[in-house]
């Protein structure tokens, strides 16, 4: 150690005086220490990465462990870390008291920290995203499973999951889970990046129709129970809100017919054209129609052959 720290000094002391290499003997001192604070940093995250999912898988097994755990983690960060008295809290939970006694925030505080545990177990992870493609539709179907319960709650579920008090609490706030979704209602990216992609083939085709028809089912409910205080009249009458509207007539058009263009990329050519092609003439006033009968043109046009390079012609 004392020699490590006299290297140090001279490394910052000799520019001052001359230019001058690194011995080897200093190399090989600066790894061996770069090495010992890349494996206690390491062990230090993954320490915390543990403790985290640990409490977090406790914290979600009831409503009644969700809320505890959520107002400890509150009371940490806006409180006791800041060094605010503990009656301010006392009077914040007060104003709160609606939301906290509320089932469907409770409900919705669960479904959060599952997805931030699979967030985890996604970050720990060398494997690529779709591995988790499972766990990632059981999770959302649970979700979906307890929509009518969770009025209310779309922006808690839209809040990506590393930014919530949970992962504050723990300063996991900057782990990295490439290409994967934050939220659990992210359903674009959740299907399009991690459940369609190991079903785009020709032997799981049905299955990948199967998701698309999770997927459109999921969206649908979305609208139906997150956009019926848009507008108030047509909830009273028993109409459909404007957001409703749109989505009847365009948004879910527009699904039928991404859906019937994968299958086809997948290899259920003949099936999907068909459909495609009965999708067209069904729509033909869609504002996509145009678009939708240039893609259908382009799939069924057979690529131009490319010429095989002519050959050089020798030199006389």
């Amino acid at each position: 150690m004392r020699a490590l720290k006299t290297l140090a000094v001279a490394l910052t002391l000799t520019p001052l005086l001359h230019a001058d290499p690194l011995t080897e003997a200093d190399r090989e001192a600066l790894i061996e220490r770069l090495t010992k604070i890349q494996e206690g940093s390491e062990k230090l995250i993954n320490e915390r990465f543990n403790a985290a999912i640990v409490a977090y898988r406790g914290a979600m097994a009831s409503d009644e462990a969700a809320i505890e755990f959520y107002l400890k983690c509150v009371e940490k960060l806006q409180f006791d870390d800041k060094n605010r008295k503990e009656s301010d809290f006392r009077e914040w939970k007060k104003k709160q008291d609606d939301q906290l006694k509320s089932p469907g925030f409770r409900r919705a505080l669960r479904h959060q920290l599952r997805w931030l545990v699979l967030t985890l177990q996604v970050a720990s992870s060398k494997e690529s995203v779709v591995k988790f493609s499972p766990d990632a539709a059981k999770a959302v179907d649970d979700v979906f499973a307890d929509i009518a319960s969770l009025d209310g709650q779309r922006d808690l579920l839209r809040q990506g999951v590393l930014s919530t008090v949970f992962a504050q609490v723990y300063e996991i706030g900057a782990v990295k889970a490439n290409e994967w979704p934050l939220s659990p209602i992210e359903l674009g990216n959740i299907y399009g990046k991690v459940i369609f992609p190991p079903l785009r083939r020709p032997d799981r085709v049905e299955s990948l129709r199967a998701a698309w028809a999770h997927r459109i089912q999921q969206e649908t409910l979305i609208v139906e129970h997150w956009s019926r205080g848009a507008d108030e009249k047509a909830s009273r009458d028993g109409g459909r809100s404007p957001e409703q509207e749109k989505f009847v007539t365009e948004t879910y058009p527009e699904f039928l017919w991404q859906e019937e263009e994968d299958v086809f990329k997948a290899g259920d050519q003949r099936g999907a054209a068909l459909r495609m092609f009965q999708h067209i003439e069904k729509y033909a006033t869609h504002p996509k129609a145009i678009d939708w009968t240039k893609q259908f043109r382009a799939l069924l046009e057979p690529r131009a052959a490319v010429a095989p390079a002519a050959p050089a012609t020798p030199a006389p």
